[in-house]
């Protein structure tokens, strides 16, 4: 099968295009024929060697996390999926299995979910990674409902759907972004913009209940000038931060301070699925290449100039057999 691999660590002239074995399902595991697959940064990371695969560094090895496409065929003991179901997930790149930018994709079963009625291939896997982190983000901060809610890095894969989960659960929300993108961030649902070329939120003097740097560049000391008592200060960088201080936050009422991660759990995607279904939370697909282009939707993600993920399609989907796969979900949904 086709696959889009890395050769050895390094810049992009190390990927390319090539011919690796097809998966075969082991117990537990279902194969799934991947239609589309975006790219995050912790893509270019791996390959850089930024972050390095929990495995032996052999290559060439495939990268991508996010997918959506068919099951093709299912190991034994798995009884959840059959043939044909359209399904989105999260492969495991980073403990050394192979990634998602390629045909075929072997996976445990426990890693794959239905996917929502409604999403395209494309808008599927797009929104695994992204949408769980900003969940996970969110779900640490409790209700946030009629709270003041900073979105920094709001174009971002990330930050586009902090914005959206944010509105959908009743924040006032403004996002942080350049000025070219503000008209299509305030659709996303953000109360108001801030260009962050002409303006350091950090220094404005207002406060807010949770800044959410989905960037992951901002300081702790910085971001704790503006965010008000009691507040949460969440960031998708992992933040250490010794016992003492840890105490003295607590003590004194200052921000708590969160690491965003994508759980992979049921109830997080089943969570993801009903803002998908009823508060019609949509992952913007910035940009779509094939996957004999991938390269040029790792230049387009490694830019930081798009809105929302860069995507991948692999081959052409059956788009019918979509429709009659999410025609018989919607009348069991209603049966129900």
């Amino acid at each position: 099968m086709k696959a889009f691999v890395a050769r050895s660590y390094g810049g992009p002239e190390v990927m390319g295009l090539a011919a690796i074995a097809d998966p075969v399902p082991q117990r537990g595991e279902v194969v799934v024929e991947v239609h589309a697959s975006s790219v995050n940064p912790l893509d270019w990371m791996l390959r850089n060697g930024v972050v390095h695969a929990r495995s032996d560094g052999s290559f060439p090895k495939v990268f991508g996390a996010d997918f959506a496409g068919t099951v093709e065929a299912v190991g034994e003991g798995v009884t959840r999926f059959v043939r044909g179901t359209a399904v989105y997930g999260n492969a495991s790149p980073m403990v050394g299995g192979q990634g998602a930018h390629a045909e075929r994709l072997a996976v445990a079963a426990d890693r794959i979910h239905r996917m929502p009625p409604g999403l395209s291939y494309e808008e599927a896997a797009a929104l695994p990674v992204a949408g769980l982190t900003a969940l996970d983000g969110l779900r640490q901060c409790g209700d946030v409902r009629g709270k003041t809610v900073l979105v920094n890095g709001a174009t971002g894969g990330v930050g586009h759907l902090a914005v959206q989960i944010a509105r959908a659960r009743g924040a006032m929300v403004t996002a942080v972004c350049g000025a070219a993108h503000a008209g299509q961030i305030r659709e996303l649902g953000a109360a108001k913009v801030i260009d962050f070329e002409v303006e350091d939120f950090t220094r404005s003097g207002r406060k807010y209940d949770v800044v959410f740097d989905a960037h992951g560049g901002l300081g702790v000391d910085s971001v704790a000038r503006v965010i008000a008592g009691g507040g949460h200060h969440v960031t998708t960088q992992p933040v250490r931060q010794g016992f003492v201080r840890s105490l003295w936050r607590r003590l004194s009422r200052g921000p708590s301070v969160f690491t965003a991660t994508p759980r992979d759990r049921d109830e997080d995607y089943a969570v993801l699925a009903r803002l998908v279904t009823v508060a019609r939370i949509r992952p913007v697909v910035a940009a779509v290449f094939p996957l004999e282009r991938a390269g040029e939707a790792f230049a387009a993600q490694e830019s930081g100039r798009m809105v929302g993920k860069v995507v991948i399609r692999v081959g052409e989907p059956d788009e019918r057999a979509l429709g009659v796969y999410l025609g018989r979900l919607r009348q069991a949904v209603g049966e129900d």
